[in-house]
């Protein structure tokens, strides 16, 4: 039977007694005013319920998150968005929030609020550094960044919103570890940007400028224990460097503990390249 409202069950044949007394066995669960189910909830379950308990309700904040794929943990709370007029109380595992929406999707009969708009609500919610995490990986998947852009122009004043625009400006998107995507941002905080993942010939460098012709490779720990891959990658280097490019490599040890470090090296190799390079 899933999730059901007491309406429901009563239009199903069982008397409103039937309904307390199976909730009192244990053998019905009460998850909100008017709304049970036969076995202990999932998450997803916990969300029906929310939907079905408030009909206006639209699953927002971190919960449409998680629906939508844009983080994997699923979260503690079931977060929901009313109207303003609606009220915001419910038991602990629920988060109400207030406000007037606009963009209403459907996933199946369950209604979010949009990718988009979900990512603005997680800028209120989660840490800055999580958000970093959650906006790169939204970039690098599903959501354009012209349409995240477009938000922020409509979204003036929300909360969330200076969080948004300014990760927005530092995002770096194709980043193929979170050691990658580490170096990157903290190259991008410097406002010192550098291709991703970007072809070079017949080869790909993790990070990439083409007018300093620097290459910064970021290398797990299988370049120094899988022979084949270290006889290729060695191949590929040389032939990089044959053609004149410089090939910076860091362990993804060292970005990790030490990506400021990592990154002046980096910023100070790739000038003075530029600068002999307008020589």
């Amino acid at each position: 039977m899933g999730v059901v409202t007491r309406a429901q069950l009563v239009a199903g044949g069982l008397h409103q007694s039937t309904v307390h007394r199976r909730v009192a066995r244990g053998t019905l669960h009460r998850l909100l005013p008017g709304v049970y189910s036969t076995e202990p909830p999932d998450y997803r379950g916990r969300c029906e319920a929310v939907v079905l308990w408030k009909p206006d309700a639209v699953l927002s904040h971190d919960t449409a998150a998680w629906w939508w794929g844009l983080v994997d943990d699923e979260p503690d709370l079931v977060h929901a968005t009313v109207p303003p007029s609606g009220t915001a109380g419910g038991p602990p595992w629920v988060r109400i929030h207030r406000r007037l929406l606009t963009d209403v999707r459907l996933l199946g009969d369950t209604p979010l609020v949009s990718p988009e708009h979900a990512i603005l609500d997680l800028a209120t919610t989660r840490s800055r550094r999580d958000f970093q995490k959650i906006i790169d990986r939204a970039l690098s998947l599903k959501i354009q960044w012209r349409t995240l852009a477009a938000l922020c122009d409509e979204a003036r004043g929300k909360a969330g919103m200076r969080v948004l625009r300014e990760e927005l400006r530092r995002a770096c998107p194709g980043t193929l570890s979170e050691a990658e995507r580490l170096l990157a941002r903290t190259l991008s905080a410097r406002s010192f940007r550098m291709e991703i993942n970007a072809a070079v010939g017949p080869f790909y460098g993790d990070l990439v400028c083409r007018r300093a012709r620097v290459i910064v490779e970021v290398d797990g720990r299988e370049f120094h224990t899988a022979a084949a891959v270290f006889t290729s990658d060695r191949k590929r280097q040389n032939a990089l460097v044959l053609d004149g490019w410089l090939v910076l490599r860091y362990s993804v040890a060292t970005v990790l503990a030490t990506p400021d470090a990592v990154a002046d090296e980096v910023m100070a190799v790739v000038r003075r390249r530029r600068s002999l390079a307008r020589g």
